[in-house]
């Protein structure tokens, strides 16, 4: 049962377990689904699906390349938006002075309304901003990226952490914020 839905078309304000009107409500992630080159990390409500990110790997192989190239996406359900999206991503080892993942955009998708940087506190962490979705929040967001290859490291592996604010349409119109963490092996 869509409890959003239920809960708009009975005018029911909030149930146990739900959410008032206008509150913002912490999504759950749920365990890592891999499936081939693509790896999904879901976010739920009360068990409810609100927001999956994909990373999906655009190569084929296991051989060793210069660049490997890959996306991130998002899917979240109708009436529902992104709001702003902040990933950040660095190979571990995770210590001081460890030269950070290599991430570039590529300049497909939205990579026109993403800003990357480095963080200044921690120069190892690669920083994605996606704050302004105004015109993209309600389909899905795709950013299309880059990883340097580290020839030190093989199989090397992407930590990613992600932060997203959703907000929702309708009668209990509120917001969502979902926050969490993956590693993915490369290549």
């Amino acid at each position: 049962m869509n409890r959003r839905q239920y809960l708009a078309a009975s005018g029911l304000v909030a149930t146990a377990g739900c959410t008032t009107v206008g509150s913002e409500t912490q999504l759950t992630p749920e365990d890592v689904i891999e499936h081939g080159s693509s790896v999904v990390f879901p976010f739920t409500d009360d068990g409810e699906d609100v927001l999956r990110f994909q990373l999906d790997k655009q190569f084929t192989g296991d051989e060793a390349r210069v660049y490997y190239p890959f996306f991130i996406s998002t899917l979240q359900p109708a009436g529902d938006r992104i709001d702003s999206l902040h990933l950040e991503f660095r190979s571990p080892p995770h210590t001081d002075g460890f030269s950070p993942a290599g991430i570039s955009l590529r300049e497909d998708a939205h990579a026109h309304k993403a800003t990357l940087s480095r963080d200044g506190d921690d120069p190892s962490t690669t920083i994605l901003d996606l704050s302004d979705t105004t015109d993209i929040g309600r389909a899905s967001v795709r950013v299309d990226l880059l990883l340097e290859d580290d020839p030190e490291r093989s199989p090397q592996d992407l930590w990613m952490g992600v932060e997203a604010t959703l907000s929702s349409d309708g009668l209990l119109a509120g917001g969502y914020t979902a926050t969490g963490d993956l590693t993915v092996e490369f290549p």
